[in-house]
């Protein structure tokens, strides 16, 4: 807590650093006036006007030409230059309009000729430009998408030619036959400067100025300018995204957003974690996604190459026009449009081919290590209980594979019939070929499993180079009254894992037409087809997992895990042909991961997803627009799977089994708005309004399952052809999702584009919940203060924009929630039954109480404070983002368990019992400019702190444990005070040294010289209980990016560093891979080649033994606990862009070549394969059991534009 204020106070001492230069603005301003000769173009005269006022003029140069003020002006500075304007430009009968603060100058054709030919006569001094030699140059303007520019003004440096592109993009100018330089300049691109020499044609692109274009963004049912939001709203770049290769959406955002946190993995087909601002409840924390308007929970079926921009609302002031679904933060999509009156068609292509590394993994033990370290298990133990190591002494070791003498011998054969530990001398391969069995329905297994006495590599044998092909075709255009886009997409990943592919088709179209002067009707549809295969975990719901749980966190019995319980003596494969494995005895039960990933090659989920929506806008009354939409996602799944026979481990599955599965679901979106917008004089309004419906998912599941099938060729497998009887299983679900119906309204009021306000509300009724608490009303209220608008800082040379804002409101969450649990269920089974009538012929059918019903639960409510600034200077070359906030949640929802006492099998409710805190500071510096001549910069750094804690559980609930393992005790627990899913267990303060330091310190179980000594927190002496504490959090109370980029010319690098600092993770996979008493023989860890002995003291692995013990394995303690700090290189790339004049040579508006690496490295002390780690849920994440790790990748990219 003491960290967090620390950094409160260090970041308001940096930002003081901008008070003295805007208090000295302050004192000036009082008594400057303007002074203007009559001498001086109007030219010069507007270069003066748009740096006092930081505005921006647009016009044909042409226009002022030769023209000079009538007067000589003096006024003082008015809040508004306008008047000023109109005096200067009246005479020469010159008109302006203004949007924002850019003014067009325009001269009406019936004016041209009535202007006073004495006014535009030029002084005796000046020089007549017509006299001069001069000759045709014309050109044409690209953006970097290689769209053709229209209203780019065209500047003869030091001179008055000037020109302004038309709609293709071309322009025409009369320029002095000698070397020169055009200034080229636009709102929402950066200027630029080309010099010319005998060229009579050029072709330009401009760079996008990011900060401008994101003038106007989405965040919500509607769009608002940058400058007037006053909530806690960033818009990313999607350019920029656009460099990172990844291949979903989400894992582009990481380090891009202050306040976004995001965990995610290297599996095919899997979403990430993502949290805006930390966690907020139990369950339920996943951010709402709306694309082009319709809400969704699932964004893996969309293509990147789609997206045109990428919004996220993080506070109430900005979410909370979404009410009860955005508690947990809201992230706005829209896609690509067609652009109107294009009338050319334009055509993109992205193609991306990489390969992905899966590293080395960790470092086992070789076979003789690990036969060595068998024996010294023995060793230690008779040294534990005094005695002396004799002849006998190591028999029955692993089954006796090592033999019994004093050193371990490995041997030639592990498993020859029943025979272990065997040389080659020993064994006639011809001879025990004509036993060799693996069918036991034919005769007893007979098995003839080598050893591997070099050792086997389980990481990297389930592991491979994974391939990554991406194609992406775009089509666009269109007219006055119309516009569309149409996107294909294929992707094919394979993951580092064998077996793990996921392929995406998708297809887009986005089209809008006027079918009447004042109603537009458009739509936005996507339709998508995933086809996955050998996934680790559950996908979850294909409507989108609300719990956000992490797919790839699987149970312990996961392949990745088994890689480490595998001893490295046994092989792959055996003696001919067939797999090998703990059919071996001496080496525990861990599953040969090889064979399972092969079989898991025929675990298949094949999904088609119809999402989008269509609308229609009325013009209905000046300034009124209404708008009706209804949309939403479809889905149909079919998915099967297998488990074959087993033969090769200690624990066989004696059947092949096999299941299909089919469904489909239906989530729908009804929105109406109505928005009035309204600017008079200095003032402007904003008013929407608006109803919405929607269901969460309706739909209907059958599925089935059968045992030993006539066939196991994948060509043939039926349910039908499984063995029929009591082993055959079909069943089916339904649900009708979640209703919700909601009203709502936002309003916005800004005077003299300085003060902003805007308020809130929304009124939103659930059917998850009874009716007496089924409608909830959120509402929000900011404020916004445009600094840099003021008199006093309007004359600044160095201050682009400066906004202070501040926003509280009120926002809901009840994704998790099901409709029934209002109710209290009943079920029926065949163990229910009675004889009533004592016939002994029949029963009649009895219910129990299979669920207890809440009817008072009501929503989870957040309530969030944001105090924030936006600052940017030196023309939005340096920009600071800063926000504090505050988010407290309560009435939080939880299924507690029922006591046994009870004496009930009825499933628990979800019961309002909690409230938790998040606080924190999003921060956001980033700086662009000139390195020197045509090399450009851009440095972004991005910074999140984060706080959270449980403040209150519900009277009598002290805490609630979760995260259960093999250990002896949970290793999560929720209690107040302390954060979200915090890890519990003993304090490790060591090991014992002696017998007598056993002697002298507290009563501990098990304690003996080498094993762990656990603190004795509260002084009594003894070690129980009440001496475990709190070990750690996997929250991160910082994250952090920094991204850079640098141009020359068509080369261009770019590179993120991202950090995540402070927080822990509980590695249970040291349970197996470093006790050798987990399970006999699956220690592989070389961590134990440092265990403690009696001549090895000053370590911190504890005595390496047989037998289980308190005091080593079989609690949770902090020896498990691992610090989760990690520095990682996102990606890496490299890029040439090449030149405009080459390229229209051949009708390509654009082509980019760049290679790119991806996770390039990843600096942290952690011992797992990743240290991004997730979870089951939120309320016990961060315990790593063998999760899929990113893989280091390499790619090659081209994007071409026509």
């Amino acid at each position: 807590m003491r960290q967090f204020y620390f950094w409160v106070l260090f970041i308001f001492w940096i930002m003081s650093a901008a008070v003295p230069p805007l208090v000295l603005a302050q004192k000036r301003s009082g008594a400057d006036k303007i002074y203007l000769k009559k001498s001086i173009t109007l030219t010069k005269v507007l270069d003066k006007i748009a740096a006092d006022y930081q505005i921006i003029f647009n016009y044909d140069t042409d226009l002022l030409a030769g023209k000079f003020l009538t007067e000589d002006i003096t006024e003082s500075y008015a809040r508004n230059p306008d008047p000023l304007l109109k005096r200067l430009l009246d005479p020469y009968r010159i008109k302006f309009s203004r949007k924002n603060n850019v003014y067009i100058l325009f001269q009406d054709q019936a004016d041209a000729g009535k202007i006073s030919r004495q006014s535009s006569v030029l002084p005796a001094s000046a020089t007549d430009l017509s006299e001069n030699k001069t000759w045709k140059l014309k050109g044409r303007v690209f953006s970097q998408k290689g769209e053709e520019l229209a209203g780019i003004t065209v500047l003869l440096k030091n001179s008055q030619k000037g020109s302004v592109s038309k709609s293709t993009g071309d322009f025409f100018m009369d320029v002095p036959a000698r070397p020169g330089t055009l200034q080229f300049s636009s709102v929402g691109f950066e200027s630029k400067d080309i010099a010319f020499l005998n060229e009579s044609e050029l072709v330009i692109t401009l760079i996008e100025d990011t900060r401008l274009l994101n003038e106007i963004i989405v965040t919500g049912y509607a769009k608002e300018n940058r400058r007037q939001v006053t909530g806690a709203v960033f818009t990313a770049n999607v350019e920029q995204l656009s460099v990172v290769v990844s291949t979903n959406i989400e894992q582009q955002l990481q380090g891009k957003v202050p306040g976004l946190t995001l965990i995610t993995n290297g599996q095919p087909g899997t979403s990430s974690q993502v949290r805006v601002r930390g966690f907020g409840s139990f369950g339920g924390n996943q951010p709402l996604y709306i694309v082009d308007g319709v809400p969704t929970q699932n964004i893996q079926f969309i293509n990147p190459g789609d997206i045109e921009s990428f919004t996220v609302l993080k506070d109430a002031a900005s979410a909370s026009v979404y009410g009860a679904r955005a508690a947990a933060g809201v992230i706005v999509l829209t896609t690509k449009k067609g652009k109107r009156s294009q009338n050319k068609l334009a055509v993109s292509y992205e193609g991306i081919y990489g390969l992905t590394y899966p590293g080395k993994g960790q470092s086992v033990l070789s076979p003789q290590q690990q036969a060595d370290w068998s024996w010294q298990a023995r060793k230690n133990d008779i040294f534990q209980t005094g005695g002396t190591v004799g002849p006998g002494s190591f028999n029955g070791i692993a089954n006796g594979q090592y033999g019994s003498g004093q050193n371990p011998v490995l041997p030639d054969y592990l498993l020859v019939g029943n025979q272990t530990g065997l040389s080659a001398s020993q064994v006639n391969l011809d001879l025990e070929k004509s036993k060799y069995n693996t069918d036991p329905a034919i005769s007893p297994l007979y098995l003839v499993i080598p050893s591997n006495r070099e050792g086997t590599n389980w990481y990297q044998a389930i592991s491979r180079k994974a391939a990554l092909t991406r194609h992406a075709l775009g089509f666009s255009g269109g007219s006055k009254m119309s516009s569309f886009y149409i996107g294909l997409g294929y992707q094919k990943q394979e993951g580092i894992i064998l077996s793990s592919i996921q392929e995406r088709y998708t297809f887009r179209i986005n089209t809008e037409f006027n079918i009447a002067k004042k109603i537009r009707f458009g739509e936005n549809i996507q339709l998508s087809y995933l086809s996955t295969t050998g996934q680790q975990g559950s996908s979850g719901s294909f409507l989108g997992n609300s719990l956000n749980n992490n797919p790839s966190v699987s149970s312990e019995e996961n392949d990745i895990l088994a890689t480490y319980r595998m001893a490295p003596i046994i092989p792959v494969y055996n003696s001919f042909g067939g797999y090998a494995g703990t059919a071996a005895p001496g080496f525990s039960n861990p599953r040969n991961p090889v064979a399972s990933r092969i079989s898991a090659g025929h675990n298949r989920s094949n999904t088609v997803y119809g999402f989008g929506n269509v609308y229609t806008e009325i013009d209905l009354l000046p300034n009124t627009v209404g708008r009706s939409s209804i949309g939403g996602i479809y889905f149909n799944n079919y998915n099967q799977s297998q488990s074959r026979a087993t033969y090769e481990n200690s624990e066989n599955l004696a059947n092949f089994s096999y299941a299909e599965a089919s469904g489909y679901g239906l989530a729908w979106t009804f929105t109406n708005t109505a928005e009035f917008k309204k600017n008079f004089g200095r003032n402007q309004i904003m008013i929407l309004t608006g109803m919405e419906a929607l269901n969460t998912g309706a739909g209907r599941n059958i599925n089935g399952s059968g045992i030993n099938p006539f066939s196991t060729d994948p060509d043939y497998l039926t349910l039908g052809s499984t063995t029929s009887g009591s082993t055959r299983h079909v069943n089916s679900t339904s649900t009708r999702g979640n209703n919700f119906y909601s009203l709502f309204a936002q309003t916005r009021y800004i005077y003299d584009d300085k003060y902003i306000v805007t308020a809130v509300v929304r009124r939103d009724g659930s059917s998850q919940f009874g009716k007496d608490y089924r409608f909830g009303i959120f509402p929000a209220f900011s404020a916004g203060w445009r600094l840099s608008a003021e008199e006093f800082l309007k004359r600044s040379t160095w201050i682009s924009d400066l906004k202070l804002r501040v926003g509280y409101g009120k926002m809901g969450n009840s994704t998790f929630l099901s409709s029934t649990n209002q109710y209290s269920l009943f079920s029926s089974n065949a163990a229910n039954g009675y004889d009533l009538g004592a016939t002994n012929t029949g029963v009649v059918p009895g219910y129990y109480n299979s669920q207890i019903g809440n009817p008072k639960a009501k929503w989870e409510t957040s309530e969030t404070l944001n105090l924030g600034v936006d600052f940017s200077a030196f023309k939005n070359k340096l920009e600071i983002v800063l926000d504090f906030w505050r988010k407290n949640t309560h009435d939080l929802l939880y299924q507690l368990p029922i006591p046994g006492v009870v004496g009930t099998r009825a499933s628990a409710p979800f019961v309002n019992i909690a409230s938790m805190r998040n606080q924190g500071i999003d921060l956001l510096i980033s700086n662009k400019g000139k390195l020197a001549g045509d090399i450009r910069y851009e440095v972004t750094g991005v910074g999140s702190f984060l706080h959270n804690r449980i403040i209150s559980i519900a009277p009598l609930v002290p805490y609630f444990a979760a995260g259960g393992t093999r250990l002896g005790t949970p290793v999560v627990r929720n209690q107040p005070g302390h954060a979200l899913s915090s890890f519990y267990g003993y304090q490790v303060q060591g090991l014992f040294s002696s017998k007598e330091e056993v002697a002298t310190a507290a009563v501990q179980t098990g304690a003996a010289p080498g094993r762990f000594r656990f603190k004795d927190l509260n002084n009594d002496g003894k070690i129980d209980d009440s001496d475990r504490t709190f070990l750690g959090s996997p929250i991160p109370p910082f994250t952090g990016s920094l991204t850079f980029s640098i141009k020359y010319k068509g080369v261009d690098l770019n590179t993120s560093l991202y950090t995540s600092l402070g927080n822990q993770i509980f590695n249970n996979q040291r349970w197996f891979s470093d006790f050798y008493p987990s399970f006999t023989g699956a220690a592989v860890s070389t961590r134990v080649l440092d265990s403690w002995l009696p001549t090895h003291t000053s370590t911190s692995v504890p005595i390496f033994e047989s037998a289980a013990n308190f005091s080593t394995n079989t609690q949770s303690n902090s020896y498990y606990v691992e610090n989760g700090n990690y520095l990682r290189m996102q990606y890496l790339n490299l890029g040439y862009t090449f030149n405009e004049k080459l390229l229209k040579k051949i009708s390509v508006k654009m082509l980019r070549v760049s290679v790119s690496a991806t996770n390039l490295f990843t600096l942290t002390k952690y011992s797992g394969l990743d240290p991004a780690v997730g979870g089951f849920s939120d309320a016990v994440f961060g315990v790593d059991v063998g999760n899929y790790p990113v893989g280091r990748g390499y790619s090659l990219n081209l994007k071409v534009g026509f």
